[in-house]
């Protein structure tokens, strides 16, 4: 076992819950930092899909509505097909919504100079708004991205002629995962509460196909930083498991990389996980994602 350098995550700002949350995402809040473009389209890229529906939506109906105004505010007479008996913001508005998304029925349309103007300006826009969209939808569907789900807790079990700490992981896609290998570093503190950290020896850090769960197990030595620790004084000391698992997706011919850490009361003790496939009558392996974080007494 070797006492490793910070892999970047500091050792000076004092003990802290954990750096890694359980999502992946870094517990650092930033503040002071850059705001440009590109942080918008990684933002947009990166939120759930309800989201990017509903502010793709959200500014489709602001911007009309914008424009709605304007051409409220240069004159509705400018604009032909308007029935004068029904709601002019409404008209307004439909033809912001025709001229935005350059369908043009043919009923509505500008003839005065005022609207011509306003409405050249918004079909421009408009081109450049559906042209983002295409562009945001493109790369959500082309980024590389895995699925790989962690059993909620780190447990320290029974293990062979000894004690072993194991975490269990499964890629939740039907893509096949190849070339897996995964890397664990340590972050603890010492007696005197000094931040330390160390690379974990793996039983087992590189598997040629993923198509089921694989659980990591580090075998306690008298080499390992846990040797001779509880589950209770694991956590009394902050200690956090740093996993970082990296294999090649044949779906997106490219390699996924996804990151997570154990800390807190995910370290528990006298269980073990209970297995979550099995042969079925047809001779098949019945994969069951949804127990991956079963366990059971020793």
């Amino acid at each position: 076992m070797s006492k490793a350098k910070d892999p970047g995550l500091g050792s000076k700002h004092g003990s802290v819950s954990r750096m890694i949350n359980e999502d992946g995402s870094y517990n650092i809040q930033r503040a002071g930092g850059m705001h440009t473009f590109r942080d918008l389209y990684k933002y947009l890229t990166e939120i759930s899909w309800t989201t990017f529906f509903l502010w793709t939506i959200s500014t489709y109906l602001l911007i009309n509505i914008i424009f709605a105004g304007l051409y409220m505010i240069g004159g509705v007479e400018d604009i032909s097909g308007i029935n004068p008996k029904s709601n002019h913001f409404l008209n307004a508005f439909f033809f912001s919504v025709q001229t935005f998304t350059t369908v043009g029925y043919g009923f509505l349309a500008p003839v005065g100079a005022v609207a011509g103007i306003i409405s050249t300006f918004e079909a421009f826009l408009g081109l450049l708004y559906f042209a983002l969209i295409t562009g945001l939808l493109y790369g959500r569907f082309s980024k590389p991205s895995s699925k790989i789900a962690f059993a909620r807790n780190a447990i320290l079990t029974d293990f062979e002629d000894g004690q072993a700490i194991m975490f269990k992981m499964v890629n939740q896609r039907n893509s096949v995962l190849l070339k897996a290998s995964v890397k664990c570093t340590l972050a603890i503190d010492t007696v005197d509460d000094k931040r330390t950290f160390h690379n974990i020896d793996l039983q087992l850090d590189y598997i040629q196909f993923f198509p089921l769960t694989w659980t990591i197990v580090h075998k306690i030595t008298e080499e390992s930083p846990f040797h001779g620790l509880n589950a209770e004084q694991i956590r009394e000391r902050h200690a956090e498991l740093i996993v970082m698992v990296e294999a090649f997706d044949e779906t997106f011919a490219q390699n996924v990389i996804e990151k997570r850490s154990f800390a807190g009361d995910q370290w528990i003790e006298g269980v073990k996980f209970k297995r979550n496939f099995a042969l079925n009558s047809a001779g098949k392996i019945e994969l069951h994602i949804d127990e991956l974080d079963d366990v059971e007494p020793i």
